[in-house]
């Protein structure tokens, strides 16, 4: 069956489609290529160049590369990227960029994709967004919503429902091995309050659920994506009005400075250079996880 659909998580879409033809020598069905071509010429027009993915080139089979494709757009701020999957389930296409980004091995491996993007390369990857679903659209695909960014409660699909509100107790959740204290060691009681600190360090209030992978839900605004998966130590009670503006976590301070390192050098600036390499010798694994700023 072919229900013609598509999601969006973060900046992935997620195209469900199937074809019922065959792919020669392999056996398997033959992935949407049309549509594929359909959103590649969207996203060109909008300026994306398209070459192979270096990854599949680098870590894989080359014979793969007829599946993966990865694009780059150029604005002011840095590059977009977006990286296409064809597969005989249908389609995928993930945005990121390489200028903010927490994972040592770059944007692609980031949660939060969308917030960490700079201002204007997050204005690219919009038009490149409705570009992309203009062209589904046209296609013929609808859009399924995730049910779990409608219904925070999705997440549970029925496994976990015991509480008065519909939400998993912290009775249940003590039960499956959760580990249901904050990071003061308080017990956590579904549906209560606590502070945590943002992928930009700053400090968000949200109400606390079970979610999954013993994880905890919280939710903090009425959007699709007012909502994190954290484990429970970086849940915490205070006063926000008490705290540094921000604190940036140990290891996204020395991601950020040496990238800002590596620029200096390369712009042959040698002053700022040294500037961040004293900044980073600074901060020792010893030291408290994250620096204030």
């Amino acid at each position: 069956m072919n229900n013609r659909t598509y999601r969006l998580h973060d900046t992935s879409i997620n195209v469900a489609s199937r074809t019922n033809e065959v792919e020669p020598h392999l056996g398997w069905t033959k992935p949407d290529y049309k549509t594929l071509s359909a959103v590649i010429r969207a996203l060109k027009a909008k300026g994306f160049t398209f070459t192979t993915d270096p990854r599949i080139d680098n870590e894989h089979y080359r014979t793969l590369n007829k599946y993966h494709r990865m694009g780059r757009r150029q604005t002011p701020s840095g590059d977009l990227f977006v990286a296409t999957e064809a597969h005989p389930a249908g389609l995928t296409f993930e945005f990121f960029q390489n200028v903010v980004m927490v994972n040592r091995n770059g944007g692609r491996y980031d949660f939060d994709k969308r917030d960490k993007m700079p201002y204007l390369i997050g204005k690219a990857y919009e038009v490149a967004l409705r570009a992309a679903l203009d062209a589904l659209d046209d296609a013929g695909f609808s859009f399924q919503a995730a049910r779990h960014r409608l219904d925070p409660k999705g997440y549970f699909e029925g496994r976990y429902s015991d509480g008065p509100d519909g939400w998993s107790s912290t009775e249940q959740l003590g039960g499956k091995s959760w580990r249901i204290t904050d990071a003061g060691g308080r017990l956590i009681q579904s549906g209560e309050t606590r502070l945590f600190r943002d992928f930009d360090g700053r400090v968000r209030r949200g109400r606390c659920y079970g979610g999954i992978n013993g994880m905890w839900l919280v939710t903090f605004g009425p959007g699709r994506g007012d909502l994190r998966q954290l484990s429970s130590y970086k849940l915490f009670e205070g006063d926000p009005s008490a705290m540094p503006r921000r604190a940036i976590p140990r290891l996204t301070a020395i991601s950020r400075l040496r990238r800002l390192l590596d620029d200096a050098v390369r712009a042959q600036e040698f002053e700022r250079a040294i500037r961040f390499r004293d900044a980073l010798r600074r901060i020792e694994p010893e030291q408290e996880a994250s620096c204030a700023a």
